[in-house]
């Protein structure tokens, strides 16, 4: 399975409205999710995002994983961790085996222990969460996967608890290994601006109200990153090769689109969300980008 970062926030609740797992996992946790090798085997590209969920995947191949600020060069087996605080995409360079990975809420967690998934050692920031496997634990940790992928089949009432307990085992597994130091690239420190101007312009979404939504402009970013405007545009232009406004017309109308597809809101109710100040001034923006209203693109 191709891994691939885009910029819009994906939520647990997105895997309940896909065609492709609804019946297959129907029987599954409302906050938790197993997909194995033969799931991830459909040399499809998913498109990931900026998640509202952890992750725990078991790969093995070559890979690059581009997690925050670096890249990462992984091979062989590998247990991966994720959180949702923090970007990531994963590059696949010789893929042999995905083993499979699962999904879960901080609450599924949370709710079972008394200590927050938060403040265990491996998602404390020090160290990038990628552990390639020794050997000797490879039967353990792929053994894990297999009682997990079991129970979350299973009709047993109690099975969640058995699986935050492997869940749980995972972690401690990987807490007694080295992280993957082996770095294929790190940011310059014009990357690592963009990364942080993407970082800020992601925060404001989903749009989750039809109230009005305060969205920043190329001079309020280039404020937060105390930059000038110019210097700002500049240096995005060179990365993205797109100026400022160009990548926030570009995020806006993605969120326009997903509010048209995905809500009942009102065109007007959308056009507030989204900070315009009035329906006609949206509906120009709409139709300078897609040729369309956004009425005719609804209907």
């Amino acid at each position: 399975m191709r891994e691939k970062y885009i910029n819009h926030t994906q939520k647990f609740a997105d895997f309940e409205s896909s065609a492709r797992f609804d019946q297959k996992y129907n029987d599954q946790s409302s906050s938790f999710r197993f997909f194995n090798s033969s799931d991830c085997a459909t040399g499809n590209t998913i498109a990931y995002r900026r998640r509202d969920f952890y992750k725990i995947s078991l790969l093995k191949g070559d890979y690059i994983v581009h997690y925050g600020d670096e890249s990462i060069s992984v091979s062989g087996l590998s247990l991966s961790f994720f959180s949702p605080l923090v970007p990531y995409t994963i590059e696949v360079l010789k893929e042999e085996e995905n083993a499979g990975f699962i999904i879960f809420t901080e609450l599924y967690y949370d709710s079972f222990f008394k200590s927050s998934i938060s403040l265990f050692p491996i998602f404390n920031g020090k160290n990038k969460p990628i552990y390639n496997i020794p050997a000797t634990l490879i039967k353990e940790v792929e053994n894990l996967f297999y009682k997990i992928e079991k129970q979350s089949r299973s009709a047993y009432v109690l099975k969640d608890d058995m699986i935050r307990n492997h869940i749980n085992e995972l972690m401690h597994i990987a807490h007694t290994l080295t992280p993957v130091a082996e770095r294929n690239h790190k940011l310059t420190s014009k990357e690592r601006l963009y990364t942080i101007f993407n970082e800020l312009l992601e925060r404001q979404f989903p749009i989750d109200s039809s109230k009005t939504s305060y969205l920043r402009t190329a001079s309020n970013f280039a404020a937060l990153l105390h930059v000038h405007v110019n210097y700002l545009n500049r240096i995005l232009k060179e990365v993205t090769g797109k100026t400022t406004s160009t990548l926030l017309y570009e995020r806006l109308l993605k969120e326009s689109i997903i509010l048209l597809k995905h809500t009942n809101w009102s065109i007007s109710e959308i056009s507030f969300s989204l900070g315009f100040k009035d329906v006609s001034h949206f509906n120009h923006f709409f139709r300078k980008q897609t040729n369309a209203t956004p009425s005719t693109f609804r209907s």
